[in-house]
């Protein structure tokens, strides 16, 4: 039974093959929780243009020295003054847009994160569909070398030199390698619908394309770690850091007297005279109102330093663990392919040549036909996961998804 490790994914008239990178962009530009940081940054540009927004001036109106008594009883001595009032307060509006332009810029490390996650998702899916491809092509193959032995049985039994239980038994198995067969077409169909919602695409029957049989390029663990500093998680942490950084100094300056400026003009009703007026208030007291909330902000960029030490730690070990996971797949297929295989196909050819001439069983006949089998099952779930395992260590250290050759 043999069986090509360079085989691709077999396509029909009527499905469209995708390459990995490609079904990464299609989530990316069609998946719905993309779609919702767009609104997030059109949020945050209307708070950052909020925050521009001073206090208006108040225009004051004040007449005096009218409708009282006596000589006051009239308007003539009356003094009206018209003056406008403003607070000097653009240190203020520079801090509220400074914060929430820090803010705001959370929204990208956030973005980059889900963009990990999402392709991650893809890939995986698309890693799945492709093995399963491999295992049908594997199962059908497996038919139809069983459906031969059948009919050699058969034959023979005809012939008068085989088994009527052999017989029997290859039937069976005949059914069994059917039923395989379908177990895995049904397992394909649901893959199908999870990569055709994963990519957002419905109208068009799209299939995943590609080489399982492929060893991605790895880097080691320094190579790795250098790019693990730069994971969107751990840089959210610092963006964390910054945006409350800004708080704090906004605390500051809304803690600091506010000097408000009045000017305007004093008419005189007796002598028809006009004077300038002018004046200024300063808010008495301290300027640690707001000690207790910088103290909180304090306290809470504090956290996010200790979860960020946390989560590198984690990410490290994380790494650690994942590359030597990935050497033992690779140790793994090397093994299958340069031994065990071999070994397991010279097996089977001998007792092939001895089932013909009545030395051996059906029985070891159908367990190293079997054996044969199982290695070559065996040999795609390793290179799935040696896939799916590089497809974490790219999400885990932040870089692009790419493990598939076309």
């Amino acid at each position: 039974m043999l069986f090509s490790i360079s085989a691709v994914a077999e396509t029909t008239d009527s499905t469209y093959p995708v390459t990995l990178d490609e079904a990464i962009q299609m989530t990316l530009q069609n998946h719905p929780e993309m779609s919702r940081y767009q609104y997030q940054k059109q949020r945050f540009d209307g708070l950052v243009k909020q925050a521009s927004v001073g206090q208006k001036p108040k225009l004051d109106v004040t007449i005096e020295d009218a409708f009282g008594s006596g000589d006051y009883s009239g308007f003539d001595i009356a003094q009206t003054t018209i003056g406008i009032t403003w607070i000097l307060d653009g240190d203020l509006i520079d801090g509220r847009v400074k914060a929430s332009k820090q803010a705001a810029s959370q929204v990208n490390f956030e973005r980059d994160i889900q963009a990990l996650d999402l392709s991650a998702n893809t890939a995986k899916i698309f890693i799945e569909h492709v093995a399963l491809q491999e295992q049908i092509k594997l199962a059908r193959l497996n038919l139809k070398q069983t459906e031969e032995a059948y009919q050699s049985i058969v034959s023979r039994n005809q012939k008068g030199k085989g088994s009527t239980i052999d017989t029997i038994q290859m039937k069976a198995n005949v059914a069994r390698a059917e039923l395989m067969i379908e177990d895995l077409e049904h397992e394909l169909k649901a893959s199908q619908r999870r990569f055709l919602n994963q990519v957002g695409e419905q109208s068009r029957l799209l299939t995943p394309k590609g080489n399982l049989f492929s060893i991605p390029d790895i880097n080691s663990f320094d190579e790795s770690l250098v790019k693990l500093k730069q994971h969107p998680r751990l840089s959210s942490f610092a963006n964390k850091s910054r945006v409350l950084e800004s708080q704090i100094e906004l605390a500051r300056i809304e803690a600091e007297p506010k000097w408000e400026i009045s000017t305007g003009v004093r008419r005189y009703e007796r002598t028809s005279d006009v004077g300038i007026v002018a004046g200024f208030s300063v808010p008495l007291g301290s300027s640690s109102s707001n000690a207790g909330k910088i103290q909180s902000l304090r306290a809470e960029q504090s956290i996010y330093q200790v979860e960020a030490e946390v989560l590198k730690r984690e990410l490290n070990t994380q790494l650690y663990v994942l590359l030597q996971e990935i050497e033992h797949s690779k140790h793994v297929i090397d093994v299958n392919q340069e031994t065990i295989i071999p070994l397991l196909k010279e097996a089977k050819e001998e007792v092939n040549k001895a089932y013909e001439i009545g030395r051996t069983s059906y029985l070891q006949w159908f367990n190293i036909h079997q054996d044969y089998l199982a290695a070559h099952l065996n040999l795609i779930s390793t290179y799935k996961t040696l896939h799916l395992q590089n497809i974490e260590l790219q999400r885990l250290t932040g870089t692009s998804l790419e493990t598939l050759e076309n």
